[in-house]
């Protein structure tokens, strides 16, 4: 019989509905003798810490937990340990991220939702960890210990460094790479193809007269980041230059950088995003020193949100069909966890040109 997809709780009456899934869980066997520990398991039910210890409390008042003092981990009682439970019989698959559910994009949620939904059919839980250490410099001493805590048939990486990449190809666990793969990683990864994204937006800028463009990068490190400027600066129209503007990851820092390009000799007459926060940035920061888009200079962002539409004038931006996309995604990650060969090992998927009304022409 198929199970459901992992049970989580809402975000409505969190306390009460974790204590509920909490006590299901447990009632399902899923953990044998006692539970995780508490980082650990705040982190599997994505709630905080204060949410678990007063399920964790109820739990105990209900019988289904043993007492125990502070720090220590919680065991199931031995009556329900007694029992002859269900075994699970689903596949599991464990999803890495830097940011808890609720920090996640809107796009990424969506995305995530999909997947889930699409698994749960194939009787395969997606749990999504987002560990404290995952975006740490050296974090391989942890992932290694976690793998072991954690056992996944497969694991999918959102927005991983180079460390973690490393050390999934040297133990060699089966995962996915939610994005791009570093240099000198030989792991499968499904993304969307930012270098031809950006490819194309320098040829839409270009036809409308723009020739200094500038692109505004952010210094995480992905790669992903990395191959759209590459893209920018691989178009090769006649006269242009291509100027990288540097996000920090804060916006006065942004707005520094920004402040520095439009002050040069040569501005930039139009700018190409690669996140939608930075569009949102340059727009109001523009618009607060009375300059207008795109009669003053134009916009393209790479990545779309759904804010977007509420916005004028309408950003020009690239939007992918989530649900193809994510039906992609799933059936790579089904293989994998069912131990099949992965029959292409790089999807990269070209997203469609929505054109608003932020690009002006450049009379020359």
């Amino acid at each position: 019989m198929k199970r459901s997809s992992p049970l989580l709780p809402s975000k409505t009456s969190l306390a009460d509905d974790c204590t509920r899934v909490l006590a299901q869980r447990i009632r399902q066997g899923e953990w044998p003798l006692a539970l995780p520990g508490e980082r650990r398991l705040a982190e599997i039910l994505q709630v905080g810490r204060d949410t678990l210890r007063r399920s964790l409390t109820e739990l105990t008042l209900q019988g289904l937990l043993e007492p125990c003092a502070h720090g220590r981990k919680r065991l199931i009682k031995s009556h329900l340990i007694a029992e002859e439970r269900p075994q699970p019989t689903t596949l599991r698959i464990g999803m890495l991220s830097p940011h808890r559910l609720e920090r996640m994009s809107q796009n990424m949620l969506t995305e995530v939702d999909h997947i889930r939904s699409i698994l749960a059919k194939k009787a395969i839980d997606l749990d999504v960890f987002s560990p404290a250490w995952y975006d740490a410099p050296h974090p391989q001493k942890h992932l290694r210990e976690f793998l072991q805590q954690e056992p996944c048939h497969a694991w999918l990486l959102y927005r991983s460094s180079l460390a973690i990449q490393q050390t999934f190809q040297v133990t060699q666990a089966p995962c996915i790479i939610r994005g791009y793969p570093h240099d000198g990683i030989a792991l499968p990864s499904v993304d969307i193809d930012w270098a031809a994204a950006a490819n194309h937006a320098m040829g839409e800028l270009w036809r409308k007269g723009h020739r200094h463009i500038g692109v505004i990068v952010p210094q995480d490190g992905l790669r992903g980041n990395i191959a759209a400027l590459e893209g920018a600066r691989a178009f090769t129209g006649a006269d242009t230059t291509v100027r990288e503007i540097i996000d920090y990851g804060n916006t006065d820092g942004l707005l520094q950088s920004l402040d520095i390009a439009f002050r040069s000799n040569n501005p930039p007459s139009a700018i190409l995003t690669l996140r939608p926060r930075q569009a949102l940035t340059f727009l109001t920061w523009f618009a607060s020193a009375g300059r207008q888009i795109p009669r003053h200079c134009s916009l393209i962002s790479l990545a779309s949100e759904t804010i977007f539409e509420s916005i004028v004038p309408r950003i020009s931006t690239y939007h992918i069909d989530p649900t193809n996309f994510s039906k992609r995604l799933a059936k790579q990650l089904e293989q994998l966890a069912k131990g099949s060969r992965l029959q292409q090992r790089s999807l990269l998927m070209m997203p469609d040109f929505i054109r608003g009304t932020s690009i002006s022409s450049l009379t020359r």
